[in-house]
Parts: C-alpha cells; sequence; structure tokens
C-alpha cells in the first residue's frame, strides 16, 4: 500500500508546480535548472516525497526566489 502524502508536501508540490508553468517551463528544463532528476523532481510536485531543506532551497534558487518566499508562497 503506497504512503499517504501528507498535506504539506502536496501543499509545496502543487506550489512547485504553478512557479514552473507560470514561467513556462517544462518539467525536465525546470529538473536540469534545478540540477535534479527530472522523474524526482515530478514526483515532488506529485507531493510523493517529503523534501529536505535542502531541497526546498535549491528548488527556490531555480526560482530565483528565497525557500521563505516559497514557503510562503505554498502557505505553510
Amino acid at each position: 500500500m503506497p504512503s499517504k502524502k501528507s498535506a504539506a508536501s502536496v501543499a509545496l508540490g502543487a506550489t512547485v508546480r504553478s512557479l514552473r508553468v507560470e514561467r513556462g517551463l517544462a518539467q525536465e528544463t525546470f529538473a536540469a535548472r534545478a540540477g535534479m532528476d527530472r522523474s524526482y523532481y515530478g514526483a515532488i510536485e506529485r507531493g510523493e516525497f517529503n523534501i529536505s531543506l535542502d531541497t526546498i532551497v535549491k528548488l527556490a534558487g531555480a526560482f530565483e526566489i528565497s525557500a521563505a518566499a516559497l514557503i510562503d508562497r505554498a502557505r505553510l
């Protein structure tokens, strides 16, 4: 049985997806910009992982925003 997705992971994933789409970037393009594998990045967007602070910082950097702004936008 698959593990239950946390509300925080789902909210952060939706926020990351929204920011990526707003910028007109494909998953593969953004994942490369963030220095991660596309399949891992896709799982983040789907809220499948409880990602580390380091990964949040990496994603925020690729969006050229602060980690605090990313978390704030996700309303966490």
